[in-house]
């Protein structure tokens, strides 16, 4: 064994010899940005091998050399995934400080009556005397609102001391008919639930009040499976190769969730003991994971999930640190790719109840589509890639300080990047913000190809001086070494071009097929719906100017925030909804694009740079 020891956060871990350095991360919980999971073909995995003297630095593959300058290489830059372990080693990661408030801040759209399934109750039980000698779990019974409750040897161990601690006046906490808790005293003033939102590359927690149905604290971090790669099918490959894998994926989603809990209760004066119950939504392999249930059958057509309805298990169950007696409510999928995060989002949408035809579109690691109106709800799932999410682009990141959020071309390029600063690279709304404004001033033509030619005379000469060639293709230049974090150019390839072609030509096809299926042409969609937080910052224009959404007046597309956690909330506080969830689910009509012989149509049509209508 040997010691590897990460910077800035100092954790050191024991790997064997033969360890890479991406394995030896993910042992000590260090994020390493690892877009393909560790097969080598992303080249994010950057870090810096710190230890005088090591070899390591000699140990450098074809595959590096390819991701890799020599200057990176001269400095100790390796790819994790790539590098062999063999000696004692000091290893820095540049750590992306991620805007997690960019998911976490949106008002809430979801409204819902305050009728929670978890209710206290303060009970004054008379005392034991002579005349009156039953038993104390037997007292507690007969003065609780619910009958039926069997014994409950855990309660019962605790039971004697917590009734005379309260002087018999004690607080049941019932989950229906389930008696979850008893505590001294009347604490029927502090009942607090969790809000989960199990996002693929974010995973967010909301703490509510359930006596009042509001939000105390939220917070988010980024998914600790990230290191397992960006994209679901990575993931499921990994669960895949047995129990173990299958355990480590699910143990890191947890420890991640119960790092945010922690910090809120902290932060908010409560004790973890006083969440009573959790209600998550996430993608369906997401949901399979965080309840540590086998997903590889997600992966292959006819791509079949273990479960597709509401799922309640205890909180200890799962090692979620919340009461251990605690209930965690998963909601339910619709399919294979479309799971109870956009359950979620049709609940807070409230897509049964709008007037006129809807069109729901919640972009991000996948791209989920809803479209709802003549008495019928369409989804599909787009396989659009994680180049929304900047995964699969040379300088693509997550939405963090330093990501380029916005472009503008006129005499030269205007960014906007998040936290101010230099920028590191590009998120998925720069993105296509630069494709849009690029398209627009004829750097690109409507077929994604670089210009060439009188088309380049045209433009001003700032401009036109960052578009070069190379032995490979044409690139251009964002922003030129000397003005960026890293001291690169950050460019934009043809290859990227290419990327954001496939992902936005997938979520196309799947809107003009769900509009087929409906028997409706695009111009008839009443409104656009975005939700997430990748859809609440992308410029409606640029959308629209690429061919990712159909061209509609811009007033009716609609930022609709965190949809998903918004219906996770609502289905926490009120058991209507929860109901109306399950309801949204069985209703919804799942179209599969992978058996619609018109997809490849609608999808090679939908890879150019044009306005649908």
């Amino acid at each position: 064994m040997i010691n590897i020891t990460f910077l800035p956060s100092r954790k050191v871990v024991q790997t064997p010899v033969g360890s890479t350095i991406l394995q030896a991360a993910r042992v000590a919980g260090v994020q390493v940005e690892s877009t393909c999971g560790g097969k080598g073909t992303c080249g994010k995995c950057k870090v810096q091998v710190l230890s005088k003297n090591s070899s390591l630095t000699a140990q450098v593959s074809l595959v590096q050399k390819k991701f890799l300058s020599a200057s990176e290489l001269s400095a100790g830059e390796v790819l994790a995934c790539q590098q062999v372990l063999t000696e004692d080693t000091v290893v820095k990661v540049q750590e992306q400080k991620d805007v997690y408030k960019r998911k976490t801040d949106f008002v809430g759209i979801g409204h819902a009556a305050i009728t929670p399934s978890v209710g206290k109750y303060p009970i004054k039980l008379t005392k034991p005397s002579a005349e009156d000698q039953t038993p104390d779990w037997d007292r507690l019974l007969a003065a609780l609102p619910v009958s039926g409750i069997d014994f409950n040897r855990s309660l019962a161990a605790s039971l004697p001391r917590v009734l005379r601690q309260g002087d018999f006046l004690v607080t049941a906490v019932l989950d229906g008919d389930e008696l979850l808790g008893v505590e001294p005293g009347d604490t029927s003033g502090r009942c607090f639930g969790a809000a989960v939102d199990i996002g693929t590359t974010t995973i967010v927690v909301y703490l509510m009040d359930l006596n009042r149905g509001t939000v105390i604290n939220s917070g988010a971090v980024t998914n600790p499976q990230q290191a397992f790669g960006a994209d679901v099918i990575s993931r499921i490959t990994h669960a895949a190769k047995g129990p173990d894998q299958l355990r480590e994926l699910q143990e890191k989603v947890v420890e991640g969730l119960n790092a945010i809990i922690a910090r809120l209760c902290q932060e908010s004066g409560i004790s973890r003991a006083e969440i009573y119950q959790a209600v998550a939504v996430g993608n369906t392999t997401m949901a399979h994971l965080f309840l540590g249930i086998d997903p590889t059958y997600l992966a292959p057509a006819p791509f079949i999930p273990v479960f597709s309805r509401s799922v309640e298990v205890q909180a200890k169950e799962l090692g979620l640190r919340i009461l251990d007696a605690g209930t965690v409510i998963m909601l339910p999928n619709v399919a294979g790719y479309v799971g109870s995060d956009t359950v979620g989002v049709m609940l807070a949408a409230q897509a049964d109840r709008l007037p006129g035809v809807s069109l729901i579109v919640d972009i991000g690691t996948n791209g989920e589509i809803v479209l709802c109106g003549k008495d019928r709800i369409l989804t599909c799932s787009a396989a659009a890639g994680p180049a929304f999410e900047g995964a699969e682009i040379k300088y693509g990141m997550r939405a963090a300080e330093g990501a380029i959020e916005g472009v503008l071309i006129s005499e030269d390029i205007e960014l906007d990047v998040i936290a101010g600063g230099k920028p590191r690279g590009i998120c998925g709304s720069g993105l296509i913000d630069a494709i849009a404004e690029m398209h627009k001033v004829g750097v690109i033509t409507p077929t994604g190809r670089y210009a060439s030619g009188s088309v380049l005379e045209k433009l001003p000469a700032p401009v036109r001086d960052r578009l070069r060639k190379t032995p490979r293709a044409s690139e251009f230049v964002l922003v030129w070494g000397d003005d960026s974090a890293t001291g690169e150019d950050i460019i934009l390839s043809q290859k990227d071009i290419r990327e954001m072609q496939l992902a936005k030509g997938a979520i196309m096809a799947g809107i003009m097929i769900l509009c087929r299926e409906m028997g409706i042409a695009p111009q008839e969609i009443d409104r656009v719906l975005l939700a997430g937080a990748f859809g609440n910052y992308i410029r409606k224009e640029s959308a629209v100017r690429i061919g990712l959404l159909p061209s509609l007046p811009l007033e009716q597309i609609v930022t609709i925030g965190n949809a998903a956690g918004d219906g996770a909330k609502m289905a926490l506080i009120s058991t209507e909804e929860r109901t109306r969830a399950d309801l949204l689910s069985r209703r919804a009509e799942h179209v599969e694009l992978s058996n619609k012989k018109e997809f490849q149509q609608e999808f090679l049509k939908g890879l150019d740079f044009k306005v649908v209508v």
